[in-house]
Protein backbone atom coordinates (compact mmCIF):
# COMPACT_ATOMS: atom_id res chain seq x y z
CA UNK A 1 0.00 0.00 0.00
CA UNK A 2 1.54 3.29 -1.11
CA UNK A 3 -0.77 6.33 -1.01
CA UNK A 4 -1.21 8.35 2.17
CA UNK A 5 -4.78 9.53 1.55
CA UNK A 6 -7.47 8.03 3.77
CA UNK A 7 -10.95 7.70 2.29
CA UNK A 8 -13.99 7.16 4.46
CA UNK A 9 -17.30 5.69 3.30
CA UNK A 10 -20.15 6.22 5.75
CA UNK A 11 -17.82 7.84 8.30
CA UNK A 12 -17.92 11.42 9.52
CA UNK A 13 -14.96 13.70 8.83
CA UNK A 14 -14.33 13.87 12.58
CA UNK A 15 -14.18 10.10 12.93
CA UNK A 16 -11.92 9.76 9.91
CA UNK A 17 -9.63 12.51 11.21
CA UNK A 18 -9.41 10.80 14.61
CA UNK A 19 -8.32 7.56 12.95
CA UNK A 20 -5.79 9.41 10.75
CA UNK A 21 -4.28 11.09 13.81
CA UNK A 22 -3.97 7.76 15.64
CA UNK A 23 -2.31 6.21 12.60
CA UNK A 24 0.23 9.02 12.69
CA UNK A 25 -1.10 10.68 9.55
CA UNK A 26 -2.68 13.70 11.18
CA UNK A 27 -1.58 15.93 8.33
CA UNK A 28 -2.48 13.57 5.49
CA UNK A 29 -5.44 14.22 3.21
CA UNK A 30 -8.73 12.68 4.32
CA UNK A 31 -11.69 12.38 1.97
CA UNK A 32 -15.26 11.52 2.94
CA UNK A 33 -16.67 9.32 0.21
CA UNK A 34 -15.04 8.06 -2.97
CA UNK A 35 -14.44 10.35 -5.98
CA UNK A 36 -17.69 10.94 -7.84
CA UNK A 37 -16.18 10.01 -11.20
CA UNK A 38 -16.05 6.21 -11.27
CA UNK A 39 -13.02 6.38 -13.60
CA UNK A 40 -10.86 8.14 -10.99
CA UNK A 41 -8.29 5.75 -9.50
CA UNK A 42 -7.28 5.73 -5.83
CA UNK A 43 -4.22 3.53 -6.27
CA UNK A 44 -2.70 2.39 -2.99
CA UNK A 45 -5.05 4.41 -0.79
CA UNK A 46 -6.74 3.08 2.34
CA UNK A 47 -10.52 3.08 2.39
CA UNK A 48 -12.38 2.76 5.67
CA UNK A 49 -16.06 1.85 5.33
CA UNK A 50 -18.60 1.92 8.12
CA UNK A 51 -20.07 -1.25 6.60
CA UNK A 52 -19.51 -3.24 3.42
CA UNK A 53 -21.82 -4.44 0.71
CA UNK A 54 -20.87 -6.04 -2.59
CA UNK A 55 -21.07 -2.80 -4.60
CA UNK A 56 -18.80 -0.94 -2.16
CA UNK A 57 -16.26 -3.77 -1.97
CA UNK A 58 -16.08 -4.09 -5.75
CA UNK A 59 -15.77 -0.35 -6.33
CA UNK A 60 -13.01 0.07 -3.75
CA UNK A 61 -10.92 -2.75 -5.20
CA UNK A 62 -11.70 -1.92 -8.85
CA UNK A 63 -10.32 1.58 -8.27
CA UNK A 64 -7.03 0.20 -7.03
CA UNK A 65 -7.21 0.79 -3.27
CA UNK A 66 -4.39 -0.76 -1.27
CA UNK A 67 -6.59 -1.38 1.77
CA UNK A 68 -10.29 -1.89 2.40
CA UNK A 69 -11.18 -1.86 6.07
CA UNK A 70 -14.71 -2.39 7.31
CA UNK A 71 -14.85 -0.39 10.53
CA UNK A 72 -18.00 -2.04 11.87
CA UNK A 73 -17.79 -2.10 15.66
CA UNK A 74 -14.08 -1.20 15.80
CA UNK A 75 -13.18 1.79 17.92
CA UNK A 76 -10.82 4.41 16.49
CA UNK A 77 -7.59 2.88 17.93
CA UNK A 78 -8.46 -0.57 16.54
CA UNK A 79 -9.33 0.91 13.12
CA UNK A 80 -6.04 2.81 13.16
CA UNK A 81 -4.17 -0.41 13.94
CA UNK A 82 -5.75 -2.02 10.86
CA UNK A 83 -4.51 0.88 8.71
CA UNK A 84 -1.00 0.48 10.14
CA UNK A 85 -1.04 -3.27 9.46
CA UNK A 86 -2.14 -2.64 5.88
CA UNK A 87 0.96 -0.57 5.13
CA UNK A 88 3.20 -3.62 4.68
CA UNK A 89 1.05 -5.32 2.03
CA UNK A 90 0.20 -4.87 -1.64
CA UNK A 91 -3.46 -5.36 -0.76
CA UNK A 92 -5.07 -5.69 2.65
CA UNK A 93 -8.66 -6.32 3.68
CA UNK A 94 -10.14 -6.43 7.18
CA UNK A 95 -13.81 -7.15 7.51
CA UNK A 96 -16.30 -8.64 9.91
CA UNK A 97 -17.10 -12.33 9.99
CA UNK A 98 -20.66 -11.54 8.88
CA UNK A 99 -19.42 -9.68 5.79
CA UNK A 100 -16.79 -12.30 4.97
CA UNK A 101 -19.56 -14.92 5.07
CA UNK A 102 -22.05 -13.15 2.80
CA UNK A 103 -19.82 -11.30 0.31
CA UNK A 104 -17.86 -12.79 -2.65
CA UNK A 105 -14.60 -11.66 -1.07
CA UNK A 106 -12.37 -14.25 -2.76
CA UNK A 107 -13.64 -13.27 -6.22
CA UNK A 108 -13.09 -9.56 -5.55
CA UNK A 109 -9.56 -10.08 -4.21
CA UNK A 110 -8.48 -12.33 -7.09
CA UNK A 111 -9.93 -9.85 -9.60
CA UNK A 112 -7.83 -7.13 -7.95
CA UNK A 113 -4.68 -9.30 -8.17
CA UNK A 114 -5.47 -10.08 -11.80
CA UNK A 115 -5.68 -6.35 -12.48
CA UNK A 116 -2.14 -5.95 -11.18
CA UNK A 117 -0.42 -8.93 -12.81
CA UNK A 118 -2.80 -10.54 -15.36
CA UNK A 119 -3.22 -14.09 -14.10
CA UNK A 120 -5.38 -15.49 -16.87
CA UNK A 121 -8.82 -17.06 -16.52
CA UNK A 122 -7.80 -20.57 -15.46
CA UNK A 123 -5.35 -19.38 -12.80
CA UNK A 124 -7.90 -16.90 -11.50
CA UNK A 125 -10.35 -19.77 -11.03
CA UNK A 126 -7.81 -21.95 -9.16
CA UNK A 127 -6.58 -19.14 -6.90
CA UNK A 128 -10.11 -17.99 -6.17
CA UNK A 129 -11.07 -21.54 -5.21
CA UNK A 130 -8.12 -21.84 -2.84
CA UNK A 131 -8.81 -18.43 -1.31
CA UNK A 132 -12.50 -19.17 -0.92
CA UNK A 133 -11.65 -22.35 0.99
CA UNK A 134 -9.29 -20.41 3.27
CA UNK A 135 -11.89 -17.69 3.91
CA UNK A 136 -14.62 -20.27 4.56
CA UNK A 137 -12.38 -22.05 7.05
CA UNK A 138 -11.58 -18.75 8.78
CA UNK A 139 -15.26 -17.84 9.05
CA UNK A 140 -16.94 -21.17 9.81
CA UNK A 141 -14.33 -23.22 11.62
CA UNK A 142 -12.30 -20.27 12.92
CA UNK A 143 -14.37 -17.33 14.15
CA UNK A 144 -17.70 -19.16 14.41
CA UNK A 145 -16.07 -22.35 15.75
CA UNK A 146 -18.58 -24.57 13.92
CA UNK A 147 -17.49 -28.19 13.68
CA UNK A 148 -17.16 -29.88 10.31
CA UNK A 149 -20.26 -31.30 8.67
CA UNK A 150 -20.51 -34.95 9.68
CA UNK A 151 -21.90 -37.23 7.04
CA UNK A 152 -23.60 -36.49 3.69
CA UNK A 153 -27.14 -36.53 5.09
CA UNK A 154 -29.82 -33.86 4.97
CA UNK A 155 -30.10 -33.96 8.77
CA UNK A 156 -26.36 -33.32 9.14
CA UNK A 157 -26.51 -30.49 6.60
CA UNK A 158 -29.50 -28.97 8.43
CA UNK A 159 -27.67 -29.06 11.76
CA UNK A 160 -24.53 -27.58 10.20
CA UNK A 161 -26.49 -24.71 8.59
CA UNK A 162 -28.37 -24.03 11.82
CA UNK A 163 -25.12 -23.85 13.78
CA UNK A 164 -23.77 -21.26 11.34
CA UNK A 165 -26.96 -19.17 11.41
CA UNK A 166 -27.19 -19.23 15.20
CA UNK A 167 -23.59 -18.15 15.65
CA UNK A 168 -23.83 -15.42 13.04
CA UNK A 169 -26.78 -14.06 15.02
CA UNK A 170 -24.44 -13.52 17.98
CA UNK A 171 -22.94 -10.01 17.54
CA UNK A 172 -19.82 -10.99 19.48
CA UNK A 173 -19.04 -13.67 16.86
CA UNK A 174 -20.40 -11.84 13.81
CA UNK A 175 -18.09 -8.89 14.55
CA UNK A 176 -14.89 -10.91 14.91
CA UNK A 177 -12.41 -9.99 12.18
CA UNK A 178 -11.24 -11.78 9.06
CA UNK A 179 -8.13 -10.40 7.39
CA UNK A 180 -6.86 -11.03 3.87
CA UNK A 181 -3.36 -9.82 3.04
CA UNK A 182 -1.66 -10.02 -0.36
CA UNK A 183 2.03 -9.48 -1.08
CA UNK A 184 3.22 -9.52 -4.69
CA UNK A 185 6.90 -10.16 -5.35
CA UNK A 186 8.99 -10.67 -8.47
CA UNK A 187 8.78 -14.46 -8.57
CA UNK A 188 5.70 -15.26 -6.51
CA UNK A 189 2.89 -13.78 -4.52
CA UNK A 190 1.42 -14.76 -1.18
CA UNK A 191 -2.07 -14.53 0.24
CA UNK A 192 -2.68 -14.79 3.96
CA UNK A 193 -6.06 -15.28 5.61
CA UNK A 194 -6.25 -14.46 9.31
CA UNK A 195 -9.04 -15.17 11.79
CA UNK A 196 -9.63 -14.58 15.49
CA UNK A 197 -10.88 -18.06 16.34
CA UNK A 198 -9.49 -20.56 18.87
CA UNK A 199 -6.99 -21.95 16.36
CA UNK A 200 -6.55 -25.57 15.34
CA UNK A 201 -4.06 -28.28 14.47
CA UNK A 202 -5.00 -30.33 11.37
CA UNK A 203 -5.87 -33.93 12.11
CA UNK A 204 -6.40 -36.86 9.76
CA UNK A 205 -9.89 -36.62 8.30
CA UNK A 206 -12.40 -39.29 9.09
CA UNK A 207 -13.80 -40.83 5.89
CA UNK A 208 -17.31 -39.73 6.89
CA UNK A 209 -16.40 -36.06 7.28
CA UNK A 210 -18.29 -34.12 4.61
CA UNK A 211 -16.77 -30.69 5.22
CA UNK A 212 -13.51 -29.27 6.53
CA UNK A 213 -11.61 -30.46 3.45
CA UNK A 214 -10.35 -27.03 2.46
CA UNK A 215 -6.74 -27.67 3.52
CA UNK A 216 -6.40 -30.56 1.08
CA UNK A 217 -7.82 -28.43 -1.72
CA UNK A 218 -5.51 -25.53 -0.86
CA UNK A 219 -2.56 -27.93 -0.90
CA UNK A 220 -3.46 -29.08 -4.41
CA UNK A 221 -3.91 -25.55 -5.82
CA UNK A 222 -1.13 -23.52 -4.18
CA UNK A 223 2.62 -23.80 -4.81
CA UNK A 224 3.01 -23.97 -1.03
CA UNK A 225 1.12 -23.24 2.15
CA UNK A 226 1.60 -23.14 5.90
CA UNK A 227 -0.40 -22.61 9.06
CA UNK A 228 0.78 -19.95 11.48
CA UNK A 229 -0.39 -18.43 14.78
CA UNK A 230 -1.70 -21.77 16.06
CA UNK A 231 -3.85 -22.24 12.97
CA UNK A 232 -5.37 -18.74 12.95
CA UNK A 233 -3.44 -17.73 9.85
CA UNK A 234 -2.96 -19.63 6.62
CA UNK A 235 -0.31 -18.47 4.16
CA UNK A 236 -0.60 -19.57 0.54
CA UNK A 237 2.13 -19.09 -2.06
CA UNK A 238 1.57 -18.92 -5.81
CA UNK A 239 4.09 -18.58 -8.64
CA UNK A 240 3.77 -15.48 -10.80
Amino acid sequence: MRASTLYGVGLTAEHLQEIATLVGRGGCPIVCGLPGDACVRIDGAAVLAAGLDQACLNEVLDRGAGACIEVGSLDAPAAAECVRRAAGWTLFLSLTTASAYRLPVAHAVVAAIDGIMSLGQERCYDIELALQEAVSNAVIHGNLAVSSLRGPTLAALDAFSCDISERLADPALANLRVGIAVSIGDAEFTIEVIDEGPGFVPKPRAPTTASGRGIGLIESLAAGWELLDDGRRVRMRFAR
